[in-house]
């Protein structure tokens, strides 16, 4: 069975939860001797290489500028058809709903067995983007994605959740395969070792509005009135970083937060496994790989109540859900975990054990039978 694999980013680059999930699938499906793997993906240069076995076919990504952005996305899906024709795949996964993948899907879907995995979901996620981006997501990301979803025969989303907001639009088959975590990697991570005594929070992610973080730091500053030690430690990057450490200083909260910046893939659960509870206060997520991560440490979460999260959090069990937009909840539950250790202690191991369920070799074995039902029927 030839798979061919249509993904926007360099394939090597764990940064975000989608390169994430594209990286171990395609290290978990190269594995399955009935697989040949092809992956076409984007990157600095023209070129083709193999590597584990598996066949790369880089295209150099071509910027073409915000006002010529729809041609840009035109000659992706010309040069994608033109690679597609040469492979002479049994079926194409898409890995993404971007413009230039769901188009190719669309002007595909009749040539070639396809599925379509659901990431990221630009019909929610513009609700949260500002100036021009907030633009082109309504207008033309989001539209676009919906005539893939629409058109396109096979769905992969990633929880019940996506799974009952991408009904109402299409009459698509529809099947739920979830993120994974390499658990056997996460065993081999010896934690940081911390030099406070006192309660520690982590937050990782891309930081951009989006992701929350300011009500994160001004939870932070209402517990700090009770628990004056507390800390909290930010990973990652993005472009709201500035916005972030000038409320840090607003706040007089330096002594209290420490940005981390970018974490490899061994840095960051050095990090997670010696903090004590995880906290993600997004407005949106589809699924967040880290959510997954910090359950495969161990950690208690407290994360907002929107998308995704909860097929990841129980409330009360595992963690906390709380209301997007509010630093009032985040600072009650962070109060009430830090209080009552036991109770820490517990959801810590719920977490641990809700985690098996999502091991990358049961995820791509999910995926293989996926292919097999497509091309069967």
């Amino acid at each position: 069975m030839k798979v061919a694999m249509i993904y926007g980013n360099p394939v090597g680059e764990f940064y975000g939860g989608i390169s994430t999930h594209v990286n171990y699938l395609i290290k978990y499906l190269s594995n399955a001797k009935d697989i040949d793997l092809v992956i076409i993906t984007f990157g600095q240069n023209n070129r083709a290489y193999i590597k584990n076995g598996v066949k790369y076919i880089e295209l150099k990504r071509m910027k073409f500028g915000i006002f010529f952005y729809p041609l840009e996305i035109l000659y992706d899906v010309l040069r994608i058809e033109r690679e597609i024709k040469k492979i002479k795949p049994d079926i194409i996964h898409i890995q993404s709903t971007s413009p230039n993948l769901s188009l190719f899907g669309i002007h595909s879907k009749k040539k070639y067995p396809m599925v379509l995995t659901v990431h990221g979901y630009f019909a929610q996620e513009y609700k949260i983007q500002t100036g021009w981006r907030k633009i082109v997501y309504k207008l033309f990301c989001a539209p676009i994605e919906k005539l893939a979803l629409q058109t396109i025969p096979n769905i992969i989303v990633l929880t019940p959740q996506m799974e009952a907001l991408i009904n109402k639009i299409t009459t698509s088959k529809i099947q739920i395969i979830s993120n994974g975590i390499d658990l056997q990697f996460i065993q081999t991570i010896t934690p940081y070792e911390k030099k406070d005594q006192c309660p520690t929070i982590f937050f990782l992610g891309y930081l951009t509005k989006g992701k929350g973080v300011e009500n994160l730091i001004k939870a932070v500053h209402l517990v700090k009135k009770e628990k004056e030690n507390i800390k909290l430690y930010i990973g990652g990057v993005g472009p709201y970083e500035t916005i972030l450490n000038e409320l840090v200083g607003k706040l007089d909260l330096q002594e209290n937060v420490t940005f981390l910046g970018f974490l490899n893939e061994e840095k960051k659960f050095t990090y997670m496994k010696a903090f004590d509870i995880f906290v993600l206060p997004s407005y949106w997520e589809s699924f967040p790989m880290v959510l997954l991560e910090a359950m495969a440490c161990g950690k208690p979460i407290i994360t907002t109540d929107v998308g995704g999260n909860p097929y990841a959090v129980t409330d009360k069990v595992n963690g906390f859900l709380v209301q997007p937009d509010s630093p009032q909840d985040i600072a009650e539950h962070l109060v009430y975990l830090i209080n009552n250790q036991d109770l820490l202690k517990k959801m810590g191991q719920e977490s641990k054990k809700r985690s098996l369920d999502f091991d990358w070799e049961i995820i791509a074995r999910q995926t293989r039978e996926c292919y097999k039902g497509i091309l069967k029927n």
